[in-house]
Formats: structure tokens, sequence, C-alpha cells
């Protein structure tokens, strides 16, 4: 007798359910009008910030949109131990973390390529040694990530991907799938925006039922994500969110099952929902053998929000007898999975106590990128007291970090945890500002070293001299050990006496780690046409300082290019910094810098605008000035307008 199937009721009744909901009680609209929003958008987009709203918008965008501030320049630096994701420790490779950007929104004024004085502390990731693959996520249709977080991450061989969102309320959901010539367009369109923008794929995440008269939605859908992959590429990645099945309506599997199998096929990657358990994680594991799906390419979802119990109804993650989030340990880890950690608002002491047992279940030195620079803005300095256990960010005069109640005789603070060669290849550079005027203390950096033949750990501290501490110094650290890598890099405070208030040692303004062979102007990279210009007549944030660059032969383009990094917009110079007289305006990362009335505010009728070059690497190229009027930066005099 043959078996007799019967309907999916449950599913059936479920769609019934929402389309009834939405009959008897719709929701009514919310939030700024669409000329509001379209208007908004607008202003966003002349501070480096980019996303699309509606399908309309979308379709719209060509290649010849894209403002030179709304690009990331910085390439994606490759980690020097990548090697080790697929070396098995204890029977399981190396896990990687995926960190789900959600915070207010997004697309704040401090994301912004001018960001104004902070007064607050904001989130930004401070454990990117511990991150593979960042995603910036809002309640936009396209998010695209802002260059400021394409930039920091890439420097640090973070992937940054965006995201493409259908919330149930989003119109036109039909408009996905449609093609233009037999091409999809949106595919498309969603991968000339990744390499216009200089991004590194997409997390897409349908929370909206299929259009129940579309028969072949399923299959065109993992269609779509397939010709995704195809259009980005192999260096780019797509992951596709646990949410829509390929039964065409939303059911979050928490895991890898036959009804989302095909989409995290298609997509060679799945982000699950926050609900699983370890059953599902054994399911998940023999599913993905079954069909061919490596585990690496399974991040299985943690919801940091559902720490937060002051919520009228909490939202309660694997495990809810800890409440999720961070309590969710190391299982992804033990069967070969990895974890993906999502919030509206991330916590800053979660993710120490998550990374700690990252290095416990994976071991050895944490990985880093082969080269790496941190850059902090003008107004901005890495502050080290006596008196932390950790350290001091400032912004202007607004403290914003922790502070410890106790000073041992001997503190080692790290700073950063690294994983580069120490061959004698590289040199560590560090701006300080001389502060520190106490007899009873003594500091200097230390360098902690990996040896690989013995398997052992040695600090190698680097004091400094007395009258380094009273000027400003560039300290140059040789990075040099027989058979080692360098896996940290800190500041050591040795006292005579307790300290019953802070006393402030020095101020770290920039950290470059680069080759001991510099490359200089001497190498043929010049700074040219530096000018003034306007992209539109319309609002007085339009005015922009620009510049072009130029090298004395396509030899020597040739010759840099081995080894060293190449921006696709800005070639060998990594930033700029822009000066009006005296005064440093801020870091730009294109070839353009927006100019603000503020600026010009200690200037006089004749002002002085400079702009000086960093290669790649931590060279310094070449700089160059112009002499203009202040009241044609004023009043907008002649203009050179796109």
């Amino acid at each position: 007798m043959e078996a007799t199937t019967f309907p999916d009721w449950k599913r059936i009744g479920r769609r019934i359910g929402k389309r009834l909901r939405d009959v008897l009680n719709p929701c009514p609209p919310t939030g700024p009008s669409v000329e509001e929003r379209r208007a908004q958008r607008l202003r966003d987009s002349a501070i480096g910030l980019v996303y699309f709203d509606t399908f309309e918008e979308v379709e719209s965008w060509n290649d010849a949109d894209p403002d030179p501030i709304q690009q990331a320049n910085q390439p994606l630096l490759r980690r020097s131990a990548d090697r080790i994701y697929n070396t098995p420790v204890d029977d399981c490779p190396k896990t990687k973390l995926l960190l789900c950007h959600d915070y207010k929104g997004g697309y704040h004024d401090y994301e912004s390529v001018r960001p104004p004085p902070m007064t607050c502390e904001w989130y930004s990731c401070k454990y990117l040694q511990f991150v593979d693959t960042f995603v910036y996520f809002s309640h936009k249709l396209v998010s695209i990530p802002p260059p400021t977080w394409i930039n920091a991450c890439h420097r640090s061989g973070v992937q940054v991907l965006g995201t493409f969102l259908v919330e149930p309320q989003t119109p036109h959901m039909e408009r996905l799938l449609m093609r233009k010539g037999g091409v999809l367009t949106l595919a498309k369109q969603l991968a000339e925006m990744a390499g216009a923008y200089g991004f590194d794929g997409w997390l897409l995440n349908i929370e909206q039922d299929s259009p129940t008269a579309y028969g072949t939605w399923s299959e065109d859908l993992a269609n779509f994500l397939s010709d995704l992959r195809d259009h980005l590429g192999t260096e780019k990645r797509v992951i596709w969110y646990d949410s829509l099945t390929t039964g065409g309506d939303v059911y979050y599997q928490n895991g890898l099952t036959s009804l989302n199998a095909p989409f995290a096929e298609a997509a060679n990657c799945l982000f699950t929902n926050y609900k699983w358990n370890e059953k599902k994680l054994a399911d998940t594991s023999l599913l993905a053998n079954d069909v061919g799906l490596a585990t690496t390419s399974i991040f299985f979802g943690i919801d940091l929000w559902a720490q937060n119990t002051n919520m009228p109804k909490p939202r309660v993650t694997y495990p809810p007898e800890g409440g999720g989030g961070t309590n969710t340990g190391l299982r992804p880890l033990r069967v070969g999975t990895q974890a993906s950690l999502s919030s509206q608002n991330p916590q800053p002491n979660l993710l120490p106590a998550l990374a700690k047992t990252w290095d416990e279940i994976n071991k050895g030195p944490i990985t880093r990128v082969i080269y790496g620079e941190i850059n902090t803005i003008p107004q901005a300095s890495l502050k080290v007291l006596t008196k932390l256990a950790g350290c001091y960010e400032e912004a202007g005069d607004q403290p914003m970090s922790r502070e410890s109640t106790k000073l041992p005789s001997l503190t080692n603070l790290r700073l950063f945890n690294l994983n580069m060669p120490a061959d004698g290849s590289l040199v560590a550079c560090i701006d300080i500002q001389g502060i520190h005027d106490n007899p009873d203390v003594a500091c200097g950096f230390s360098m902690t070293f990996f040896d690989v033949a013995r398997q052992v750990y040695n600090q190698v501290p680097y004091a400094l001299h007395p009258y380094t501490i009273h000027q400003d110094n560039v300290v140059k650290l040789p990075i040099q050990q027989e058979n080692a890598i360098l896996v940290s890099i800190g500041v050591f405070v040795e006292c005579e006496s307790h300290q019953s208030i802070p006393v402030t040692l020095m101020n770290i303004t920039r950290i470059v780690i680069r080759p001991q062979k510099v490359v200089t102007a001497d190498f043929g990279f010049r700074i040219v046409n530096l000018g003034l210009k306007k992209r539109s007549l319309e609002t007085d944030a339009e005015r922009r300082i620009v510049w072009h660059w130029e090298s004395e032969s396509r030899q020597h383009e040739k010759t840099w290019s081995v080894g060293m990094p190449w921006s696709h917009t800005t070639g060998p110079f990594s930033s700029f910094t822009v000066r009006i007289g005296e005064n440093t305006i801020g870091e730009a990362y294109c070839l353009e810098f927006p100019l603000r009335n503020d600026d010009l505010n200690d200037s006089g009728e004749m002002v002085t605008i400079g702009v000086i070059g960093h290669l790649f690497g931590g060279g310094l190229a070449h700089s160059t000035s112009i002499t203009v009027a202040r009241a044609v930066l004023m009043t907008g005099g002649p203009w050179r307008t796109d």
C-alpha cells in the first residue's frame, strides 16, 4: 500500500494565522515618512553613510554613484596564521567567530568620515583579534558598511559583510527575483555594490513569507544565492540567515535541516537562529556531512541581547538556565561548527570572557595580521596610567574605560595580541607624548615572543630612558628573536611605592608595525593637484579639499605591489593627514576631505591647506600644500563643481 502524504497543516495554519492578523490588526504606519527618510538618506550620504530603503533605490543604483568618501580604501589583509584554522586541535578545527553589529539602528555620526567630538562611549569592537567576520546590520533593506568600519576591520584581517534584510513590512518582495535579459538583476547589483564600496559580501535575511502565487520561489531563491556568489567571485562570500524555509514561510530551524539546507548549500554558509540546543548541534553536524556542507561554514547564533532581563518578555536562548548569550560557552566549538555573536548593544564586558574560552579550546597564540596599523583620530590617544590594570582610551578630555584600585610594584599591561614573524623584518614604531615626571616610577614597552622550537613564551622588556618620557618621541622596537613569533605588545610599569592617585605615564598617539625597510618619497610617489571643489551647489557640507597622486613610472607601481598592500582607490597610500595651518583637522582614506566652517576658526586672512601622504608599511611618502584666501573658503567662492 502506498503511503499517504498529508499536507503540513501546522505550516498552513501558521500562514493563515499571519494573514488574519495582518487583515484584522494591521500595523499602523510608524516612523518617518517616505520624504523624511529620503532627506535623511541624502544627509547621511554626504558624511559617508550609505543604505537603501526600497527595492526601487537598489534597482536604480549604478557603479558611478559612489562618492569617494563612501568608499573604503583598505584592502583585506591576510592573517599570518590562517593555516591554523585548518589544523585539527583534539580533532576539532579552529573555530571562527562572526560578530553581527546591530547597534541602535546603525548609521551614527561617530561612524562617519568626519565624526564629531566624542562626548560619551560608543560601540567599537575592541577585540578584533578574536573576530573573523564582521557583519554591519541595520533595519534597512540594504545596509552598506560604513568605510570607517571596513578600513578598521580590513587592517586586522577581518572580513566585512553588508546586510540585505526583508522584514515583514517590506513592500514589493516579489522584486527580489526579477530578471532582465535572463539575469537576476538584484544579485548583480548587490555584487557590484560590494566591489564599489570595498567590502566582502552579504548576509541575506528574509523575514517575510514568500508570495503565495510564486510557484517556483524556493528553486529561484537558491539560484539567486548561487548567482550572487558567482558575481562576487571566490574572494567574497554569502551567508544565509536561518529564517525563510523551502516551504516559503518564516520558520526558524535553529540549525541545519532539510528545510533550509538548499539555501545554505547555495550560499555555502549558514547563520542559525539563537534557540538551538546540543541536539541541534549534533544533528547539524550529521546533516552537513550528508549534504557536503563544511561545518566550518555554519555559524550558530549567540544572542547577547538575551542577557537583558529587564525586558517585559525576556528573550531566552540556549542555555535557558543561564540566560543564553555568552553562557553558551564552548558547545559550538566542540562539534566543529562556528559561533556568531549578535546584539543590539554588545556589552564590552561580555566578549573578553567569551574570547578567553576561544583561546582555551584552540590553544596557541591568537591570530593577528602580518602587517598591522592602529590609527587614532587627532583628538584621541591611548593614555597609560600607573593605577590601571587596563588603560584609558580618551577622546578630548572624556575618559572612557576602566580603572583598578590597586597598583602592584610591577604591572604588565598587554595592549594588543599579535601573531607576527620575529625574524627581524618588522619594527614597531610607537609615537608617544611625554608626560611622566615621577622618580618613583619606571616604565617601558614589553614584547612577548613564542619560541616555536621550545614551545615557551618569553617576555622581553624595553625600558624607556627618563629623557624619552619628557618629550614627544617615536620609539622604535626591533621585532627579532630566533625561532619565535611575536604574540603581544604592551607596557610595563615598575614603582617604588603605591600611588594614591593615577599618575599618567605617557600618551600613545600612534602604533605602527611595519617592515624594517620603509619605502619613502624616493620611491617616486607624490601628491599632486591639491585644490578645492564642491560636489554640488546645494549645501556647504559638500565643500571638499581634493588631490591626486602619481608615481615617476609604472615600474615603481609594479615593484611596490609585490608583497605590500595596494588600494583600488588610493594606490600605495594607506591614509592622508589633512592640515589647516598648524592644526590637523583629520585623517582621509580617499582623495577628498570634507571641509567645515569650524576648521577655519583659528585661521587668518590667508589659509594654508596641507596634505601628508602615508604609505602602506608606515612610510611617509610626500606632502604638499596650497594657500588660499579665507573668504574663498567661507563663502564658497570660485569652486570647481562636479
